[in-house]
């Protein structure tokens, strides 16, 4: 394959480094080991299935198969020092391929896929084995899907596809009737304290934990993307929405221009407890919390509530692509000033 067609197959292949680190905690220790079994007797599946919730680990588990499967000396795990493992952790291993959603595109292509195809079909560069992760493997079109398809049902030998996904509804049952599912667990949340303590001493990882749903991985993202020290200012935000005197222009490129994908992980985890807490509201409830979600109009709000929880949900895949993300924030804010806005009282009051 040329340089080039490389390129346009491997988009933002990942530093394996942290993702090895990541993938030894104690919690993936079983399928480490039932992965291991099966290549050792040379039973390991062509095609793998990596299913789990938002930061359960199944990048992570996709380059711990592909080092592995491309050392030459492993033993539990890839040596790290052989040629085949330097070339790995350099990122330039010709027989590794990792796909993913370009800089500038909402979805994997067809062509990428396409391209992939030709390449696992060509023979081995170091005489070993090819293997292709591809995360998230939900975001293929239908047109992606099919064109993966006649390689997973005819792959050439000693050739792997894992496909690492968080939403396995949205797979097709023809690709995943041909892969091997394997089913990733959350850790329970004193193990996931304990193992982020390690990698950093941060008094907020109960709160980073609660709002990745239990998830670690995802936990020490959102650490790293700075959510923990966005929780005064987009508290702050909405509360000035409720009393309608946020400048939702200005606070729209504010969120645009600093950590766009942090903010709305925190907007949509808020609005989600929130739906939670208006569920359980009644008449009888005095919830001076969210004043917006009591009656009346309860059923009305909640639906709307609803209603924005789905646009949240698609700006989180659609930031950092081609729509403008600062109008896509002062959508998102008019709606939400809109649901928790005081209501214009009636003439007379």
């Amino acid at each position: 394959m040329a340089a080039a067609e490389r390129e346009e197959v491997e988009i933002q292949l990942p530093d394996a480094g942290p993702m090895l680190r990541r993938v030894g905690v104690a919690w993936l220790a079983p399928l480490r080991a039932r992965l291991r079994d099966m290549q050792d007797r040379s039973r390991l599946p062509h095609g793998l299935l990596l299913a789990g919730p938002p930061g359960a680990g199944q990048a992570e588990l996709g380059a711990w198969i592909a080092a592995r499967l491309l050392c030459r000396q492993r033993s539990d795990d890839a040596c790290g020092t052989c040629a085949d493992c330097r070339l790995f952790l350099a990122r330039s291993h010709p027989d590794y391929f990792w796909i993913s959603v370009a800089a500038d595109k909402k979805e994997i292509s067809i062509d990428q896929v396409r391209l992939l195809s030709e390449a696992l079909t060509m023979r081995s560069y170091r005489g070993g084995a090819k293997i292709a992760v591809i995360a998230p493997a939900e975001s293929m079109n239908v047109k992606s899907f099919n064109a993966l398809l006649k390689t997973l049902e005819e792959p050439p030998d000693d050739t792997y596809i894992v496909l690492a996904t968080s939403r396995i509804d949205r797979m097709p049952r023809t690709i995943a009737s041909r892969c091997m599912r394997l089913s990733l667990p959350l850790p329970a949340m004193a193990e996931s304290i304990e193992w982020l303590a390690g990698v950093e001493e941060r008094s907020d990882w109960q709160a980073m934990l609660e709002l990745a749903n239990g998830a670690a991985f995802l936990a020490e993202d959102y650490a790293r993307e700075g959510i923990g020290e966005l929780d005064v200012e987009m508290q702050e935000a909405i509360a000035a929405a409720t009393e309608g005197s946020l400048d939702l222009i200005g606070f729209a490129k504010t969120c645009a221009d600093k950590a766009p994908a942090a903010r709305l992980v925190w907007l949509e985890s808020w609005l989600t407890r929130s739906l939670k807490d208006a569920a359980l509201a009644s008449d009888l409830v005095d919830n001076n919390r969210l004043p917006w979600l009591r009656p009346p109009g309860l059923e009305t709000k909640i639906r709307a509530g609803f209603g924005l929880l789905d646009k949240l949900r698609e700006a989180r895949r659609l930031v950092g692509g081609p729509l403008n993300t600062q109008l896509l924030f002062e959508g998102l804010w008019v709606s939400l000033a809109a649901l928790v806005g005081k209501p214009q009282g009636k003439a007379g009051e």
